[in-house]
């Protein structure tokens, strides 16, 4: 068997071959990401001999590897895509300790011989069209959370008791408000039938004749009353405008995400917390509980001894594991490790807050939160680890949700 290493990188790769016995087949080469050098990577491999003979082994390095991966997989070698973490292990157990991208590739290819690691299953084509629109959508989301961070900042100038009037400050009524009249300075001159109008549209009916008389008189009594900052006023309007355009391409992705159908979708949307949206990202991410489930026999006697499960291995792919520094008699604090999928971690996030508050989880907030007297984040920490494990069981076993059964899960 020849086991090819591929070091994966923006613009060019490194690839290099050996056999069992760790003899160099293929000297380092150089693969560039274009038409010709796909050309060379088709020609080199034919001539190392054929597909079923070969495993060729990637380093999940950003997104750079999926265009190869798809490209190998299509000329019909069998592909390995592993955390970049085990290669980078295997140059530190080097004594001249040497790190170049030619000999990365020679490090990569001694990984797949030895076997020691767990592949990532490569996604179907639905599970990889999930998979980018749930990126694509965390991205948008966190550029909206920015932007109304953007405007707080601004309203601080231009009218600081704004937040008061909104118990959200970014709502649609607000936003319809602010587009208009950014600043206390405007606001406290408008007039009560303009601002009704605006406002009654917005809100739907549901802000009355003397909610608007309260935003009126907030402004007249503003410290920021009288002060002109047109600047400001102007970066009001345009956030405004940019968070609409935000939230309108967040809506956009759910109604895609919404109605993908993905296997599994339907259970995980048993568990409290977990919406169409929030299941479809955490299939994605997971893409199948099998990876989890069926140990490498190589290392099921090692995950034995330590009281590993399956659990366990996609607890620390979602970064929720704990993460254990000791030395001697020394013991330092256990932080969570966050090393896995930080958009699974942010679904389960997502999913423990709403879930909070659902019987099946209540007493664990209320416990962290109330009775262990831990922040609120800490606290939800908790909660999507129980999430993640309800996500596990219902995979796993084919089941939907069962609070009575889940109840009794330590």
């Amino acid at each position: 068997m020849i086991h090819v290493g591929v070091d994966i990188a923006k613009l060019a790769h490194w690839m290099a071959a050996i056999d069992d016995q760790g003899v160099v087949m293929l000297k380092p080469v150089r693969i560039t990401q274009d038409a010709e050098g796909y050309r060379l990577l088709a020609n080199t491999l034919r001539s190392l001999g054929e597909p079923d003979a070969m495993v060729i082994g990637l380093e999940a390095t950003g997104h750079y590897w999926m265009l190869m991966a798809e490209e190998m997989t299509r000329l019909g070698y069998q592909v390995r895509v592993f955390n970049p973490i085990l290669s980078g292990s295997a140059t530190r157990m080097t004594v001249r300790g040497r790190k170049s991208d030619a000999d990365d590739a020679l490090l990569i290819a001694k990984v797949v011989r030895d076997g020691n690691f767990v592949a990532m299953p490569l996604p179907s084509t639905e599970q990889l069209r999930a998979k980018q629109l749930s990126r694509y959508r965390q991205k948008t989301v966190a550029r909206s959370a920015n932007a109304k961070k953007r405007m707080q900042k601004c309203l601080d100038l231009v009218f600081p008791e704004f937040t008061t009037l909104f118990s959200d400050e970014c709502c649609v009524s607000a936003l319809a408000l602010l587009s208009i009249m950014p600043s206390a300075r405007l606001m406290k001159d408008a007039k009560s039938n303009a601002l009704a109008k605006t406002l009654v549209k917005c809100s739907r009916g549901h802000l009355n004749g003397e909610r608007i008389q309260d935003i009126i008189t907030s402004a007249k009594a503003s410290i920021a009353a009288t002060r002109v900052d047109e600047a400001t006023e102007m970066a009001i309007r345009m956030t405004v405008a940019e968070i609409t355009l935000l939230q309108e391409q967040i809506d956009a992705y759910d109604k895609e995400l919404g109605a993908l159908n993905i296997p599994g979708k339907e259970l995980l949307e048993s568990i409290p917390g977990i919406g169409p949206v929030l299941a479809v990202v955490i299939l994605a991410e997971i893409v199948t509980i099998q990876r989890f489930t069926t140990a490498d026999p190589r290392r099921q006697l090692r995950n034995r001894s330590r009281g590993r499960n399956g659990f366990h291995r996609l607890l620390a792919f979602a970064g929720l594991d704990a993460r254990v520094c000791e030395s001697g008699e020394w013991r330092g604090t256990r932080r969570m490790s966050k090393r896995g999928s930080v958009y699974l971690r942010t679904a389960l996030y997502r999913a423990a807050f709403k879930a909070k508050n659902h019987e099946s989880f209540k007493a664990i907030w209320e416990h962290h939160k109330v009775y262990m007297k831990q922040p609120g984040k800490v606290a939800s920490s908790h909660i999507a680890r129980k999430v993640l494990q309800a996500v596990y069981g219902v995979l796993s076993r084919n089941v939907p949700f069962d609070p009575v059964a889940f109840k009794g899960v330590a």
